[in-house]
């Protein structure tokens, strides 16, 4: 027992003393977790959209959802996977609506990216700042012709007959996810690992698919998703600029600033994943992603539990942005966060409950997983059939809920690793994008070289529009930002070059400068015309594999 009348004594001696109390009392917990689990249920998959006919010759350009919208690719060393990705975008989008944003600490391209893409007639930009999200921000400005944006991985395989949905971002309807799916090297089901995050992943998207419905999905899966452009560029003057679980953040900023977040479920997106818990088999995957579960869930997608618990509950309480919709928003952003306080408590109620009553503790924990175990049988029988998606019961049975259990440990263990984590990294501080001199400073160089090169009407020229190369290749001035009213303003002298709105927060101004004391070239933009050849495209290069990622650069 505890050796001294702490907290951790009193929790013990409530549960050694009142167990009549407590044994009846964790039927709450447990009837909340069935709630969670098995309501989703209730609403089915979205039909599948009309195949993809290859003989059937279609206008790009003209489909009303393709012609507003453009697809940002930010990536980093993916000379080795890219080509697959813009194979199947280039069934979707016209080139001259692909726009992938490589980006690395350096002043050049890291490997030859650029390279692979002037094959199919794509735009290529080269930022000089090792982030996903200072190229996701680049992206939005060099998409700026556009209406909405896809952001998708670099390794996110488009079905060929993907829906893109932009006519369903209307009124507060910001942002549309998709369903994803989990798999192999070359789109092959993959290790019993990637079969168990395959139906991992299917049962989120039917959850973020009901939560959708009845308020707003927490947040969108940061493999793929479907922005109003504009809104968008506004959620980055509230991001907290954090490279680690961004897309939580766009979620929760989108939600603070009055956005819904809802699900297009008619087509499962592939996205590759780690082929093992613990210890990879050996095969590389490039981008940002890591080669094993562990790896992605320990040290970066849990790392933000604990103190996601402090914005969830800000927001719970604080944000009525979505009006109605909120009472929906607010029943899923209260799990976030009463699952990350099961996670913290852990340690203390299963010891406790170990040594007071392990008998009782045993016949629960029974109970919660053969709870879920139902939970996805039915899933995977009525939902999944529906969608000829089911996985093997080789995978339900034996595998997946294994595999859960030891999840369910990590994320435990991850909770603490990042509160002792925390001290240095909150040490440093983390500056939002609009705030990072060297992202503002790209964005103002490029949106120099873009007016540079539009037609007096504000299009860009044909040539242009056809494919470019855009490297930034050199940081040396200096901006700053100031509050300015509700709002900030991004100073960088005297010259206002354009403001920005944002919902509820006032208007941003953006101010060009080159300090006296600097010395150097402005950074320059380069721009490469490069005409589409379908000849090219439809076959892909042969690029080497890159390999030895530096994570000290990648986000």
């Amino acid at each position: 027992m505890p050796l001294w009348k702490g907290s951790v004594w009193w929790l013990y001696w409530l549960m050694e003393n009142k167990l009549s109390f407590m044994t009846a009392g964790f039927a709450i917990p447990l009837g909340v977790a069935a709630l969670y689990a098995f309501v989703p249920l209730l609403v089915l998959f979205e039909k599948d959209p009309p195949p993809y006919d290859p003989i059937v010759e279609r206008d790009l350009r003209n489909n009303p959802g393709v012609a507003t919208t453009a697809l940002l690719i930010p990536c980093y060393k993916s000379a080795g996977l890219i080509a697959a990705t813009l194979d199947s975008a280039i069934k979707i989008f016209p080139p001259s609506h692909i726009f992938v944003i490589a980006n690395g600490n350096s002043p050049t391209p890291l490997d030859n990216t650029e390279e692979v893409c002037a094959t199919y007639g794509v735009n290529h930009i080269w930022s000089p700042v090792g982030s996903k999200l200072v190229a996701q921000f680049v992206g939005c400005y060099a998409a700026k012709e556009f209406k909405d944006v896809l952001m998708i991985d670099d390794d996110c395989k488009l079905p060929a007959n993907f829906p893109v949905v932009s006519d369903r971002l209307t009124g507060k309807v910001k942002s549309i996810g998709y369903t994803i799916k989990s798999t192999g090297p070359n789109s092959s089901l993959g290790t019993l690992c990637q079969q168990a995050q395959d139906l991992e992943y299917k049962i989120s998207g039917l959850q973020r698919l009901f939560a959708g419905a009845v308020g707003s999905a927490t947040f969108p899966h940061g493999a793929i998703s479907l922005w109003n452009r504009e809104f968008l560029v506004s959620i980055f003057y509230d991001h907290p600029g954090f490279s680690i679980s961004e897309d939580w953040f766009f979620g929760d900023s989108c939600r603070k600033l009055g956005g819904r977040i809802k699900m297009c479920s008619s087509v499962f997106v592939e996205t590759e994943t780690p082929d093992a818990i613990f210890k990879s088999s050996g095969s590389e995957r490039g981008g940002f992603g890591e080669m094993t579960v562990f790896k992605q869930r320990f040290m970066r997608w849990n790392f933000f539990f604990v103190n996601g618990m402090w914005y969830n509950i800000a927001y719970i309480f604080r944000s009525w942005s979505l009006g109605w919709w909120e009472l929906g928003a607010k029943l899923f952003v209260f799990q976030e966060a009463y699952e990350t306080l099961l996670y913290i408590l852990a340690p203390f109620l299963i010891p406790i409950g170990v040594l007071i009553r392990p008998q009782f503790l045993g016949i629960l924990m029974g109970v919660t997983i053969g709870l879920y175990l139902v939970n996805a049988v039915i899933f995977n029988e009525i939902h999944l059939r529906l969608k000829r998606e089911r996985v093997t019961y080789k995978v339900l049975i034996l595998y997946y809920m294994p595999y859960k259990i030891i999840l369910t440990f990590i994320n435990i263990v991850s909770c603490y690793w990042s509160i002792f984590k925390y001290a240095r990294y909150f040490a440093k501080r983390h500056l939002k994008v609009v705030e990072d001199e060297k992202a503002v400073e790209v964005i103002l160089r490029l949106d120099e070289d873009l007016g540079d090169d539009a037609e007096p009407d504000g299009r860009l020229s044909d040539a242009c529009s056809q494919g470019r190369r855009m490297t930034v290749t050199a940081l040396n001035t200096r901006t700053s930002v100031n509050p300015k009213g509700r709002g900030q303003s991004i100073m960088a002298g005297g010259v206002t070059i354009g403001t920005h709105s944002i919902p509820g927060y006032g208007t941003e101004s953006i101010y060009p400068h080159q300090p006296q004391h600097l010395n150097g070239p402005r950074p320059s933009v380069q721009f490469v015309d490069m005409p589409f050849n379908p000849a090219l495209a439809h076959g892909s290069p042969k690029i080497p594999v890159g390999s030895d990622l530096n994570w000290d650069n990648a986000v």
